[in-house]
């Protein structure tokens, strides 16, 4: 039976020499692409695995042992972010930590931070056994342990005042109340929004950015919150490979911009950086939008390599 109204049957493969070329350097484009999101997303797992090198059971168990010994009159909030991620040897904030320690003890009632840092370290020195131990440093805000199997462990001192919560201020000489545990909810609800894939890249974020010069590098806190201020709204792919690339798009103009600091820490998650629009934002801008650039023009394995490892 005839179609009526000059219908035609649907054309599933070309029938001009032009046409079929193109289908076929499409299909060879998109193949090329699929193969090539396969190989970086393997090499980004794979970064991944480097920079986590550090064994989480035992750095749990390492933890438990300094609640122990620390006794019960505190709390200790862990953090995503701490170890070998963070490559400062002082404390930007809480993210450059393994855990916040939370002290609720009458006897530090009153006390100035200094004085705080001094009785936790000289609790942590009694405690702790040196056959494990091999150093216990105590910087302007934080303790370091590093164990004998070169495990560190980073620790900030807290107080707490009833409900509240607070840190030591850039300074050392005093109290700053704070909301440690916001940044964190906001972080693992995206996190989980994304199919776990944002702190992975966080990661990849902060390792790729610790290359850049002392004073453009962000800090560890600034990183994060740029990109988790980046994937608000995102439906692209759940990759690593496809959030990195965004993050790093949106983060060269969010940087432009201060970012309020939801826990309190400071007015400004990156109050260093200055005032919107300064000079100091405008060169980490660029640097970001040339890390940008250049890992979207990138178009094999090893020019990904080349560009995140030098």
């Amino acid at each position: 039976m005839s179609s009526s109204g000059g219908r035609h049957e649907p054309i599933y493969f070309p029938n001009k020499p032009r046409q079929l070329q193109d289908l076929i350097r499409r299909t060879q484009e998109e193949t090329g692409q699929n193969r090539l999101d396969s190989d970086v997303n393997q090499y980004l797992q794979e970064l991944l695995a480097k920079l986590n090198e550090r064994n989480p059971e035992r750095v749990r168990e390492l933890l438990e042992e300094i609640v122990a010994i620390l006794g019960e009159h505190q709390e200790i909030e862990r953090y995503y972010f701490g170890g070998s991620v963070a490559k400062h040897t002082y404390v930007d904030g809480l993210s450059d930590i393994d855990a916040l320690v939370i002290l609720d003890r009458r006897d530090l009632q009153g006390k100035t931070p200094r004085e705080v840092l001094h009785v936790f370290l000289a609790s942590l020195q009694e405690g702790l056994t040196h056959d494990e131990v091999a150093e216990i440093d105590k910087g302007n805000l934080a303790v370091k342990v590093t164990y004998v199997d070169r495990t560190e462990i980073q620790l900030l001192p807290a107080i707490r005042h009833g409900r509240e919560v607070s840190i030591s201020d850039a300074n050392g000489t005093g109290w700053k109340k704070i909301n440690p545990k916001l940044f964190h909810r906001e972080l693992t609800k995206a996190n989980e929004r994304l199919n776990n894939a944002l702190v992975p890249t966080i990661k990849l974020v902060k390792s790729i950015l610790s290359g850049l010069p002392d004073d453009l590098r962000p800090t560890g806190y600034h990183a994060e919150s740029l990109s988790l201020d980046a994937t608000k709204g995102y439906r692209g792919p759940m990759t690593v490979k496809s959030l990195l690339l965004h993050v790093l798009t949106a983060a060269s103009t969010r940087v432009l911009r201060p970012i309020i600091d939801i826990t309190n820490q400071s007015t400004y998650v990156d109050d260093y950086m200055g005032r919107k629009g300064s000079q100091q934002r405008e060169r980490l801008s660029l640097a970001l939008a040339g890390i940008s650039r250049r890992l979207n023009a990138a178009t094999t394995l090893d020019r990904w390599k080349e560009i995140i490892e030098t």
